[in-house]
């Protein structure tokens, strides 16, 4: 995210809903400015520096590449306006972490 980004500020919001703050319990979640962080913006922009991007990482820090918003451009931008594309994604991470 950034500061100055209206869409991050919308995407924000989707993390107030019930249902992902529960589901977010099981996850450590990390909110990085792409302007404060931008070597850590790079390494997980592996189709472009656009924001608001939600990455889901194994344990070694490497990216969950597979799950994504959508295919195509913006493959890790998730519907900034409804929380059903995330916990969609937030499902599949958790039972890829199962997965072992």
């Amino acid at each position: 995210f950034t500061t100055w980004c209206p869409h991050c500020k919308n995407y924000s919001n989707v993390f107030a809903d019930p249902r992902v703050a529960e589901q977010a319990k099981g996850f450590v979640m990390i909110r990085a400015d792409a302007d404060k962080n931008e070597a850590l913006a790079s390494k997980y922009a592996p189709d472009g520096g656009y924001i608001p991007r939600t990455c889901f990482l194994k344990p070694d820090g490497s990216m969950m590449a597979d799950i994504k918003a959508k295919d195509g451009k913006f493959q890790y931008f998730f519907d900034e306006t409804r929380a059903e594309p995330l916990l969609a994604a937030m499902d599949k991470a958790k039972s890829a972490s199962r997965v072992r």
